[in-house]
């Protein structure tokens, strides 16, 4: 699988935003490796957990602090994320799949998903922030 890399065209011209998406893309590339027990996915999910909470926090601050009007549908797509995350935590330690298969798994759908979102949901804020 392939590993997640900073490119200039996902910046959204916040760098402390930037920041957050390259250490949640060293983070979600964690789950793609083989070594991870039963142990180190919980403590990944945990992370991963804490730092989209405070991610979506400080990116959602900035967003009405710059009175971006898109913001609701934008909300969403967090609240969204939120609970697919709580659900997909309480399939692991149901103990539904293999810890590297679940592993694996997880990487696939968060490496498209945070793509995904920071190409075209994040870019739609961009020019809000350069006002």
């Amino acid at each position: 699988m392939s590993r997640l890399e900073w490119k200039d065209e996902y910046s959204v011209g916040d760098g402390g935003i930037d920041r957050q998406h390259q250490q949640l893309f060293a983070l979600i590339d964690r789950l793609e490796d083989n070594d991870l027990d039963a142990s180190a996915m919980s403590v990944t999910f945990e992370k991963l957990d804490m730092y989209v909470r405070e991610h979506f926090h400080d990116e959602e601050e900035i967003l009405k602090s710059v009175g971006y009007d898109d913001l609701d549908a934008h909300l969403r797509q967090h609240d969204e994320f939120r609970e697919w995350l709580v659900t997909a935590k309480e399939s692991f330690k149901e103990g539904r799949g293999d810890v590297a298969a679940v592993g694996r798994n997880l990487h696939v759908f968060l490496r498209d998903w945070l793509l995904s979102h920071i190409l075209y949901t994040d870019q739609a804020y961009k020019p809000w922030l350069e006002k």
